[in-house]
């Protein structure tokens, strides 16, 4: 049975009213990612990527800054002294993702938004850097990215119909394997199964998800959304035949592509964030449930969109490590599979939409 839409546009007015007021743009929202685009701008990007490939792997260097800007409180509740929406993490994280950052406020925001759905208290003052792990299909091994320089490592685990939060201390239970030549700015630390049940909760693994779906999709959009913004630059000053190249339907047909994929994901992503943000009912966390899906998906499939484009449109200078291209591009394929490859994210959001009431989306 199908159900009334959580937001009317009365026609007289135009005036939106309900939950998804916060899916238009507003000042303050716009402030907020011109800060960040800012701050991370100048600490960290592409250069300071390609320099982490010296080093073993990333020792969350810079993450005091971050911290201390208050980024990492964003988008946590009042009482956990946390300060705006999931709207706003959502904002910010998608300008970390385009300035490729290197340090764990993506896994942090993970960790913290899972315990958050738990009830689990976060303490946000105390700035220690967190992660989500994931388990493999065999149960034995867990991986979390950002995970080497995390100070707790949470687990969801399905527990009948419900799922329980499990605890890894890196301190004593450390990676067995760190991986970073892929991506050294966010290497991917694997860990034995194991830890200590802290939380429980009556929702599904899918349900508790949701939100770290949601964030992920912002980073990736923000991946996305600066590989595009390269290959247009490129494109609109390299020349063949005394013309630029971003003239020839080949190179704009492809970007222009890539814009709408991210236009795409982003309003999946901006609309799954209000929902979880404004869920009461049972039927609105399916909601927020079946759009988080749908949005990493979409995210994910654009950032590998838009970094394949990003090399393609700079040619052989593309395969080139002083090039840009190959840092989007490893960070796309790094991050995506994380949480369910696009495929799967559209196929779990079709069994569970499939499985309860019919929505209108």
């Amino acid at each position: 049975m199908s159900h009334s839409a959580p937001a009317r546009i009365q026609p007289e007015s135009g005036e939106i009213l309900g939950r998804w007021q916060d899916l238009m743009p507003s000042q303050e929202r716009a402030e907020l990612s011109a800060s960040a685009s800012r701050h991370f701008g100048e600490r960290f990007g592409p250069d300071v990527l390609r320099a982490a490939f010296d080093v073993a792997a990333s020792d969350g260097s810079g993450w005091g800054s971050v911290v201390s800007h208050g980024y990492a409180a964003i988008g946590m509740p009042e009482e956990f002294g946390g300060i705006g929406s999931l709207v706003d993490l959502v904002a910010v994280l998608e300008e970390s993702g385009r300035a490729l950052l290197s340090v764990p406020l993506l896994a942090t925001t993970l960790a913290w938004q899972t315990r958050v759905a738990f009830g689990s208290r976060v303490d946000v003052e105390s700035g220690k850097a967190e992660a989500l792990g994931v388990v493999d299909v065999s149960g034995t091994t867990i991986a979390a990215l950002d995970g080497n320089v995390a100070d707790r490592v949470v687990v969801v685990r399905p527990c009948g119909t419900g799922a329980e939060l499990h605890q890894i201390d890196p301190s004593q239970s450390p990676p067995h394997t760190v991986y970073d030549q892929t991506d050294p700015g966010r290497p991917l630390a694997v860990f034995a199964a194991g830890g200590t049940v802290i939380a429980t909760s009556d929702r599904s693994v899918d349900q508790v998800l949701a939100p770290a779906r949601v964030l992920l999709a912002a980073d990736l959009i923000g991946v996305a959304v600066g590989a595009l913004d390269r290959s247009i630059s490129h494109a609109l000053v390299r020349q063949q035949f005394a013309r630029p190249i971003g003239e020839f339907q080949a190179i704009k047909h492809r970007l222009a592509d890539v814009y709408v994929g991210i236009e795409r994901a982003r309003s999946l992503t901006r609309a799954a964030a209000v929902a979880i943000g404004a869920a009461e009912t049972a039927t609105e966390v399916d909601d927020g449930t079946v759009l988080s899906l749908l949005a990493k998906a979409a995210a994910g499939e654009v950032a590998l969109d838009a970094t394949a484009a990003f090399v393609q449109v700079l040619g052989a200078m593309g395969l080139t490590f002083e090039a840009d291209a190959h840092l989007f591009f490893r960070r796309a394929q790094q991050s995506v599979p994380f949480l369910g490859s696009p495929a799967v994210g559209y196929a779990r959001a079709a069994t569970l939409t499939a499985a309860g009431s019919k929505h209108e989306y």
